[in-house]
């Protein structure tokens, strides 16, 4: 497995050459691991559907990054109210992994529809910077429920643990049969419709 080129300006900005050179070699990493294991509980189902590779790699997806990156300086993690895994935390960002796609070739920033996945969506929210347009809330219009949503105790265990901490996602795309295929990283904004609007992103490694 090989790193896709070497850190952007951006990258070493936000973690310092060293430590940028270090997450984007141990990422790619993590998340193959992720897969590699929820593969091996689809093989060990015996079924053949997904209905053991998915649940297994989105546990294992956060539990992976986690063990990978945790002896590298700045790096902590926080346990979200109600949810059931760990968030990763490194420099004052939170390292969100988000599966984009399930075949090779997609671009990372051109892929469309909603963002699946309430802890991401609550934490770019929250964490994540302004999209370029917000739709004005008109009078009397019920909200949707995202915008109804509480999440108060969410801001509160994350806020304890550093400054106000910057969301990273972490995307990349697999399947069960071929595993890990590429993974990337960046910032985006939740836009109106929970579409992504994104900033500085970069490629970390692609399956040739």
């Amino acid at each position: 497995m090989g790193v896709v080129g070497e850190p952007s300006q951006w990258s070493i900005e936000k973690f310092g050459p060293q430590l940028a050179r270090d997450l984007r070699s141990r990422i790619p990493k993590a998340l193959y691991r992720a897969v590699e294991l929820a593969q091996q509980a689809r093989e060990a189902s015996a079924l053949d559907t997904d209905h053991a590779f998915g649940p297994v790699r989105w546990k294992q997806q956060y539990e992976s990054l986690h063990e990978n990156l945790r002896d590298l300086p700045g790096v902590t993690d926080v346990h979200p109210p109600g949810a059931q895994v760990r968030v990763t935390i490194c420099r004052d960002h939170l390292l969100l992994p988000w599966l984009y796609a399930k075949r090779r070739g997609v671009d990372m920033c051109k892929v469309g529809g909603r963002v699946k996945g309430q802890l991401i969506r609550d934490l770019l929210i929250l964490f994540g910077p302004k999209p370029d347009y917000e739709e004005p809330t008109l009078p009397d219009m019920p909200l949707s429920p995202d915008e109804a949503r509480d999440r108060t105790l969410l801001r509160q265990a994350i806020e304890q643990l550093a400054p106000r901490p910057k969301v990273l996602l972490i995307g990349f795309a697999c399947n069960s049969d071929e595993g890990l295929l590429a993974v990337s990283w960046g910032e985006a904004a939740l836009a109106p419709g929970k579409r992504l609007e994104w900033g500085p992103a970069e490629d970390l490694f692609t399956l040739n």
